[in-house]
């Protein structure tokens, strides 16, 4: 008898799944446990596998499509075997699997723009009707002016156009000037892109066809072969896109002496295996202290959503992971619970699951306060964007030498770790968030004493 292989759930809060590829194809051989195909939430990748050896009987869905879970999605068994029973009615018939794939061929442009300051209302471009637009994404188009390909696809349930589908076009298309915007609402069409900074669509590329620098792009793309973003990375871009463009943010700058923590870090590496301890990096010392100060200023671990700030009593800390399938922001919860050790050996188990594909969508979830080391990089300052809702993300930049003044007026050389701290400052503004940076220099400056007080 034939087995269904059914969309997993991934995790409490996943109800569909992108199909992202295939990795075997109609008619082909499998053994049990083999990888069939490959699947994406908004957060991570996974691979499913073969439950059974067999053949292939049925794919019921195309690449690209998302699927509810629990829902089978094809079917392994013995040759001519009837698995008709298990096609669910979303699912594509036999004879379109083939005919469903979207042509590779340059799109239409239409243009979607809200009513420019002081210039006539202009009327976004209505859907195709085999598209609608979900009354967030319809809310999307009519406050933020950019060109949308008229042949956006919709990710939703029968490609409906939803708002995932039209940020991440909005991230990657261009804008419009006011006067452009005025033009457009009195019947002018838009170029694709304009001869403004980053494709800005200005008044006097209205009517063109093709705008020179959007010319000059086609140019360069007939000589190489443009790579298409996964699922996961259009939704990285449009919400980091989302974050700079609503938020207020800004970045504070400093460091602290890291003596103390190299010297704990030699210990540790000469003692890990005697007494049992995790192998705990100087990035976990830092995700330690960075923990302890936001217990003592509890503003930085907060999360401002509809226009209210909610202080979270919990630590639920997350860090930016680069992985195969791109960042990935792991979550430990209640972090301020954890042992120094504790919190060393979570960070890696979580790092290694996001990095092999195989981390739980809830673990990438609920996130108080986020920390994105790029010291091991040697970068000595940059700006990292918060994850909205949350109000702050830190920066941990590399070592560095600098002098240091002793009591006695002797100058000498000492390691120092930088940080960047990026706040929203709708929320906190600048005298909490150095006050924040102070405390947590002073825990890593006196990081044995910390550890001592548990």
């Amino acid at each position: 008898m034939a087995t269904p292989v059914l969309m997993p759930k991934q995790g409490n809060t996943v109800e569909e799944c992108l199909l992202a590829k295939w990795r075997k194809k109609k008619g082909a051989t499998v053994a049990a446990g083999e990888i069939i195909a490959d699947i994406e939430t908004d957060k991570a990748s996974f691979e499913i596998e073969a439950p059974v050896a067999g053949t292939l009987l049925e794919t019921f869905f195309d690449e690209g499509v998302l699927v509810p879970v629990q829902v089978a999605i094809c079917a392994i068994g013995n040759a001519g075997e009837d698995v008709s029973a298990f096609r669910s009615a979303g699912a594509a018939a036999p004879a379109e699997m083939a005919a469903t794939a979207a042509p590779a061929s340059t799109p239409a442009i239409a243009l979607v723009t809200p009513a420019p300051v002081a210039a006539p209302a202009p009327v976004p471009a209505a859907p195709a009707a085999d598209r609608p637009l979900s009354p967030r994404a319809r809310k999307f188009v009519a406050e933020h002016p950019f060109v949308v390909p008229a042949a956006l696809a919709g990710t939703g349930a029968g490609g409906r156009i939803v708002e995932a589908d039209v940020k991440a076009a909005y991230a990657e298309s261009a804008r419009l000037s006011p006067v452009a915007a005025a033009m457009q609402a009195a019947g002018i069409a838009a170029p694709a892109a304009g001869t403004g900074v980053g494709g800005l669509v200005r008044g006097e590329d209205m009517g063109r066809a093709v705008a020179p620098a959007a010319a000059k792009a086609d140019a360069v793309a007939d000589q190489t072969e443009g790579v298409p973003q996964t699922q996961i990375r259009k939704i990285i871009s449009s919400r980091l896109v989302e974050s700079l463009q609503t938020l207020a943010q800004y970045t504070l700058n400093a460091s602290a002496d890291a003596t103390a923590l190299l010297a704990i870090r030699k210990r540790v590496k000469e003692n890990a295996e005697k007494l049992g301890l995790a192998d705990i990096s100087i990035n976990d010392m830092v995700n330690f202290a960075a923990i302890k100060a936001l217990k003592l200023h509890p503003a930085v671990n907060a999360e401002f959503i509809g226009g209210k700030v909610y202080t979270r009593p919990a630590v639920n800390f997350g860090f930016a992971c680069d992985t195969p399938k791109g960042l990935m922001v792991p979550v430990i919860r209640n972090a301020q619970n954890l042992t120094l050790n504790q919190l060393a050996a979570a960070t890696k188990a979580m790092a290694k699951a996001a990095q092999e594909g195989k981390i739980n969508p809830d673990d990438l979830a609920g996130g108080t306060f986020t920390v994105s080391n790029l010291g091991v990089f040697g970068i000595s300052s940059f700006t990292p964007v918060i994850n909205a809702p949350q109000v702050a993300i830190l920066g941990v930049c590399g070592l560095e030498l600098k002098p240091v003044r002793r009591k006695s007026g002797e100058v000498v050389f000492a390691e120092h770790i930088g940080f960047s701290l990026t706040l929203d400052h709708r929320v906190i503004d600048g005298a909490p968030g150095a006050k924040f940076l102070k405390t947590l220099r002073e825990i890593i400056e006196s990081f044995d004493l910390v550890c001592m007080a548990g």
